[in-house]
């Protein structure tokens, strides 16, 4: 699915330039849960975004599904962001004017689908993250680890191959993360590609495969025979 050859990213600022990825190559097969670990600065976001198609590279190829992703424009970066991949953040990225229900539907709204279907979609997503009795509580009353439960709804309604969790348990305590992790699993055994940014040693262990990253480059790429 997910095919990245000697992707380096620069970023130019003025007179200076920060080397954030250096030649990364790394292939993610269909199904798999893998964790990417690292210190801040270890190029563990960067790698995350351009996966995501939030950010190009400076230069190798990525290849997604077997298209060159270089050659895609704005919009079809948009379009396969929208229709393959769900996005799930540490602050969780909510609007606290609306309720669960409108935070999962509006990302739906860009997919063409009719009103009655994206309610549908939203509210079959909420119940699978067990927030059935909560899609018409507005962020401000919800827990933190209801609030990421929401999160996740809004990245699976729209049916994605992959989920992109970014510290996704970082504000969150044990026992909740443990909860939030245990949600992704179920979905990672449902076949959805699950990639996990995290620099906490026991989120990592719920992947089956931990890459390591420093200073812009993958350290290690290893089998989790712990899990």
């Amino acid at each position: 699915m997910i095919e990245i050859n000697d992707v380096s990213k620069e970023y130019i600022m003025g007179d200076n330039s920060l080397l954030a990825l250096n030649k990364v190559s790394i292939k993610i097969d269909n199904g798999e849960f893998i964790s990417i670990m690292g210190a801040s600065g270890s190029g563990k976001s960067t790698l995350m975004n351009i996966i995501g198609c939030l950010d190009i590279p400076s230069s190798g190829n990525y290849n997604f599904n077997k298209k060159d992703i270089s050659k895609f424009n704005s919009n079809q970066l948009a379009e396969l962001r929208n229709n393959e991949i769900g996005f799930v953040f540490q602050n969780f990225n909510l609007l606290p004017r609306l309720s669960a229900l409108e935070n999962v539907t509006l990302p739906l709204m860009y997919s063409g689908k009719s009103p009655k279907n994206r309610n549908d979609l939203a509210i079959k997503a909420l119940e699978e993250v067990g927030l059935k009795d909560r899609i018409h509580h507005r962020p401000n009353q919800l827990s933190g680890g209801q609030q990421q439960r929401v999160s996740i709804a809004r990245a699976i309604a729209g049916t994605p191959n992959i989920i992109l969790a970014d510290e996704p348990t970082g504000a969150l305590d044990s026992k909740t993360s443990s909860e939030i992790m245990k949600i992704l699993k179920l979905l990672n055994n449902k076949k959805i590609t699950i990639i996990l940014v995290t620099h906490e040693q026991d989120i990592a262990l719920y992947g089956e495969r931990i890459i390591n990253m420093k200073d812009g480059m993958i350290i290690e790429d290893k089998k989790n025979v712990i899990n």
